[in-house]
């Protein structure tokens, strides 16, 4: 058989195997979003890329993935994702992990995932988190985060709009001294708010991450304004140490307020917060570089305006403008500007 009886074969055999996977499964959905900024930062504290100031370029979590689903049965599916991270500047490596993960869903006894996925204590966050994947986001100011590796995933079906989760780290990957490294949550309503103008969440976290830690969160919709809150108390457990410094001795108590107005193709937000715990990202830098002389943990506070332009269906162009400020530490206090494009498909 000659290389182009064999080549025709190849092909013929492999449309045959794609065809009879379509007729068996839906074909994966492929989805991505690329988003990069040009940014000011004062001192490099709260930006995307840790420690560097003045003018940069900023990659805002591009990424790119396919996701699906199976059916078993009348009321069970088979589900997955796959995401990679693509980082176009060279202050760091080109790929990333993003959430990859395979799991069963029913009907009425809820659904469960495996893999590397964003827990429970996050994802309450709904909509509520206006400034999510950009300088201004709710990690800068809390713990409780990261996506981790070696997660179990459990939500409960919903009933009249409530909804339970839990996430089970192992302990493996959880960079943890603890056995327990689990989150319990509960929601009521969505962050689409296609079932009522209100969304409420609270999550406990105990371990992962080294914390303990209790976030309430609520979102309010009236026609185009959407408000919103999220707290968060957190306490640093013994036994665990970051970058360097005993992680026990910060603990304390944080909040967000925020407003998102939509106009026409326009969406503007304002936001502000505090938290004393010293456990979020900003605060983290003033141990990092070593200078923490205090008993108390660095208080800090963040200011954000911002409006995002919705130039075609996948196309936005959006800024932010904001500070955070931090107390006894003025050295970290950053200014910081940004204009970005967001490409979604």
């Amino acid at each position: 058989m000659n290389r182009f009886q064999c080549s025709t074969l190849a092909v013929t055999c492999a449309s045959a195997l794609l065809l009879s996977a379509s007729a068996q499964a839906d074909m994966p959905t492929f989805y991505g979003t690329l988003d990069y900024s040009l940014t000011y930062s004062g001192a490099g504290t709260g930006n995307q890329q840790r420690g560097q100031d003045g003018w940069l370029l900023e990659n805002n979590m591009t990424r790119l993935g396919f996701r699906g689903t199976e059916a078993l049965s009348e009321h069970t599916e088979f589900f997955y994702r796959a995401e990679v991270g693509f980082n176009a500047d060279d202050s760091g490596d080109t790929f990333s992990s993003r959430p990859t993960y395979i799991g069963l869903k029913h009907d009425a006894a809820g659904a469960i995932a495996f893999g590397r996925i964003d827990p429970v204590l996050k994802m309450v966050k709904g909509g509520a988190d206006i400034f999510g994947l950009t300088n201004m986001s709710m990690n800068r100011m809390f713990a409780g985060n990261k996506r981790h590796g070696d997660s179990i995933e459990y939500k409960t079906a919903k009933w009249n709009h409530i909804q339970f989760g839990t996430s089970v780290i192992l302990k493996d990957d959880a960079n943890s001294p603890y056995d327990d490294n689990y989150q319990l949550a509960i929601s009521y309503g969505g962050k689409g708010f296609r079932h009522g103008n209100l969304y409420l969440a609270a999550a406990y976290g105990n371990g992962i991450e080294g914390i303990e830690a209790l976030r309430g969160v609520a979102q309010y919709k009236m026609g185009n304004l959407k408000l919103g809150v999220i707290v968060q108390d957190t306490k640093a457990l013994e036994g665990f140490e970051k970058d360097g410094t005993h992680y026990e001795s910060r603990e304390g108590f944080g909040y967000i307020v925020n407003a998102l107005y939509e106009y026409n193709d326009w969406k503007f937000k304002a936001q502000f917060a505090q938290d004393d715990s010293g456990t979020g990202r900003v605060a983290n830098e003033v141990y990092k570089a070593g200078v923490f002389t205090g008993d108390d943990a660095p208080e800090v506070t963040q200011w954000a305006l911002g409006a995002e332009y919705r130039m075609s269906k996948q196309l936005t162009m959006h800024t932010e403008v904001g500070q955070y400020l931090v107390d006894d530490y003025s050295d970290f206090d950053d200014d910081i500007v940004s204009v970005g494009l967001k490409y979604r498909f």
